[in-house]
């Protein structure tokens, strides 16, 4: 591109171009909202931390209910066998004195283990008022988690339209500025890749990818006119000399 010279007009308007072209990539890049993307891939992750701590502690909590209500069950029967007993005992019809002591002594056991089952029933009822208090806040740490997970979406979403707007507004403006510019650059400059099509040179470097120009090229470039262009021998930028 050494034999091309831009006029001063066309040299603003590619120097214009320029400029709007790194705000257009700055906006593309913007609108990826990486850490916004990243921030929901996190909670995402947390949701579904506290929802398996959720069904856990719930799982928990029903299980220490079942076997409160399987105990007080089991003490409801064994009051009732004390009670079938002792109206036994009352009657006493056909009992001998040692009928009447074995019936006494199984009265006696009865209420004891009545009394161990019944101190079971109660820390199944206390493992399941803690399992309780787990699910409650497992729940409500995951509905804070989805809470927020859903503001961040309507930001990202408010934020996706503020750039697309201004993308687009930029994109128009970098269009417009391309009709001032010789037709023949015009598919250089639509080219898309990883660098910029077309940079300043700046302290001897390509405004593209950064590297220096090479002795040859450094030379060649200062011996350009204003609004001469030269390839980046690294990046395959077009170099636009200003002054």
């Amino acid at each position: 591109m050494a034999e091309t010279t831009l006029t001063g007009e066309q040299t603003q308007a590619l120097r214009d171009w320029i400029e709007e072209s790194g705000r257009v990539r700055a906006l593309q890049h913007e609108a990826k909202q990486t850490e916004r993307l990243e921030r929901l891939r996190a909670l995402a992750q947390e949701h579904g931390e506290a929802k398996a701590a959720l069904e856990q502690h719930t799982q928990t909590h029903q299980e220490h209910a079942t076997a409160a209500r399987a105990a007080e069950t089991r003490a409801d029967d064994l009051r009732a066998r004390v009670t079938r007993t002792e109206t036994k005992l009352n009657d006493g019809t056909g009992l001998t004195s040692r009928d009447l002591l074995s019936l006494q002594d199984e009265i006696a056991g009865l209420q004891s283990t009545i009394e161990e089952v019944e101190l079971e029933e109660m820390e199944e009822l206390e493992a399941a008022d803690a399992a309780q208090t787990e699910v409650e806040a497992a729940r409500t740490r995951a509905d804070e988690i989805a809470q927020q997970g859903r503001d961040l979406q309507q930001e990202r979403a408010g934020e996706g339209e503020r750039i697309a707007g201004e993308l687009t507004a930029h994109q128009a403006e970098r269009d417009a500025l391309l009709e001032r510019i010789p037709t023949a650059l015009h598919p250089r400059l639509r080219a898309e890749g990883d660098y910029p099509a077309a940079a300043l040179v700046t302290t001897g470097a390509c405004g593209a990818c950064g590297n220096q120009l090479s002795g040859m090229s450094a030379d060649t470039y200062r011996n350009l006119e204003a609004g001469g262009l030269l390839d980046c021998d690294d990046c395959g930028a077009l170099l636009l000399k200003t002054v």
